[in-house]
């Protein structure tokens, strides 16, 4: 994206068409989701402001809002995932919730008192698959059924609790964020990593389908929770199999056991996600992960080979 333009704060950039009205101020655009979500709107010609403004910093949230003024929302993608996973959080739960409640609340908070729309990036890991039901489908309206949930579960299960109060507001839940690349952030780049797989097939967010639905969803006003992941479940040992259909001979994946998932793997019902969009369906995870893998070039892989041998 381009330099701030002088008459900005420092820590405001427009990307897109400078000269035209902000449709979208984003939050969080330097990480994995946000950076790809980012290229997404750009590339459908919305002009965007982004900002490493903290969520917390209410003063400087106001500030940016009443100068950009978006025509269509303020997207939030900035939060706490953990450092390097979200194992970090249970030994840091307030600057976990400084973030991932008051934080983003707070921004809930400043679009609401200006008639803004607000979407902010949550998550879907709030179920445990029941074996004796591997098939069901949680929906938005199905309480948490983890136990003993991590502190990052906790707080987002208070956050959404919280969120409810907010008419402006929409909340997405991401599974598994899935890039088209092997990025080692992404779920395929992860698995092609581990040395280990289980056979869970759990639904996922593929962004490359899911991403052009936002503004979809933004300009309809959707409100409240939504699933947002792809219809259907990404079976873990699919994955493996297609990745070994397109490396050379001889390389060294992961193999496939019967161990224990270590993070939830629920599917998630996709129902509302579609009629919030006008659709008759959501993207399946199988047929896009196919796609998706097929596409991988012998460079993209050979490129994998030589980073897990400079660790050997």
């Amino acid at each position: 994206f381009r330099e701030p333009i002088s008459a900005m704060p420092p820590q405001s950039v427009v990307s897109g068409m400078a000269a035209a009205a902000a449709d979208f101020v984003l939050l969080g655009h330097k990480g994995f989701i946000g950076s790809n979500l980012l290229r997404s709107l750009e590339s459908e010609g919305y002009v965007v402001v982004t900002s490493e403004v903290l969520l917390q910093d209410r003063a400087s949230i106001d500030s940016l809002l009443d100068e950009h003024k978006p025509k269509l929302g303020v997207i939030v993608a900035a939060g706490e995932r953990g450092k390097p996973n979200i194992s970090w959080c249970d030994s840091h739960p307030v600057e976990t919730m400084d973030t991932n409640v008051t934080g983003q609340l707070t921004v809930a908070a400043s679009c609401y008192h200006r008639g803004i729309h607000c979407t902010v990036i949550g998550t879907g890991a709030l179920y445990n698959c029941d074996p004796s039901r591997p098939e069901h489908l949680f929906k938005e309206s199905d309480p948490s059924n983890i136990v003993a949930p991590s502190t990052y579960v906790a707080l987002r299960v208070k956050m959404e609790e919280l969120f409810a109060y907010f008419p402006n507001a929409l909340l997405l839940r991401f599974n598994y964020p899935t890039s088209s690349d092997l990025d080692p952030r992404g779920i395929i780049g992860k698995l092609a990593r581990f040395k280990t797989v289980d056979r869970s097939a759990p639904s996922i967010t593929i962004m490359e389908d899911l991403f052009p639905l936002i503004p979809v969803m933004v300009k309809r006003k959707v409100t409240g929770k939504v699933n947002y992941v792809n219809s259907g479940g990404a079976a873990f040992a699919d994955i493996v199999e297609a990745l070994y259909a397109r490396a050379p001979p001889g390389w060294k994946g992961p193999v496939v056991g019967d161990i224990t998932p270590q993070r939830p793997t629920a599917l998630l019902d996709t129902s509302h996600f579609a009629a919030c969009c006008g659709l008759r369906e959501i993207p399946t995870a199988k047929a896009s992960l196919q796609r998706i893998i097929a596409s991988f070039d012998s460079s993209a892989i050979e490129a994998l080979i030589r980073e897990q041998q400079s660790k050997l």
